[in-house]
């Protein structure tokens, strides 16, 4: 007689709590999957350092999404590395820069065009996801991923031009 009333009651706690699980699952995972934008990546960057980003990354792999972002002063370069849903900053690392290291800035005479702006007229040529954007000797060297496919896309940052294009699979 007991067997009879514990096995109703087991299976009837088993599927309330199936329920309950199933919903926190459900809501957690709509509110974790949000990956923030570059944007927002490098205005955290900036709040940690005062300088310049000079290349934000976003890398995925099977364990965590991550930006890397590199920052750069007058004297150091750091290399930072956020969690691309909270946007928590993991690690972070310092050097000193050797004189030959070329100082971007944002008031560069040769840089008419902002990161933005590179990344629209990237955009223009192949729709997807930015996954990279670095400036490095006058070029915006933009990563886009669509699929099974990437591309690798240079903007010249003077005049807004793109100077090649690349596409490859995925591997």
């Amino acid at each position: 007689m007991k067997k009879i009333i514990l096995i109703p009651a087991f299976v009837g706690v088993l599927g309330v709590g199936a329920v309950i699980g199933s919903t926190t699952l459900l809501t957690g995972d709509a509110e974790e999957k949000k990956v923030l934008t570059m944007q927002e990546i490098e205005k955290k960057a900036l709040a940690v350092v005062n300088g310049t980003v000079a290349d934000i990354e976003f890398d995925q792999n099977r364990n965590r999404s991550i930006y890397e972002v590199e920052v750069q002063t007058e004297t150091e370069e750091y290399d930072l590395k956020f969690d691309a849903f909270t946007g928590k900053l993991l690690k972070q690392k310092k050097e000193l820069r050797d004189m030959d290291d070329h100082y971007v800035t944002s008031t560069n005479k040769t840089t008419k065009i902002t990161k933005e702006q590179a990344i629209e007229k990237a955009l223009t040529k192949v729709k997807g996801t930015v996954t990279k954007i670095k400036l490095d000797d006058g070029l915006y060297e933009i990563e886009i991923k669509n699929g099974q496919y990437e591309y690798e896309i240079d903007v010249d940052s003077s005049t807004g031009d793109i100077i090649s294009f690349e596409q490859d699979i995925e591997d």
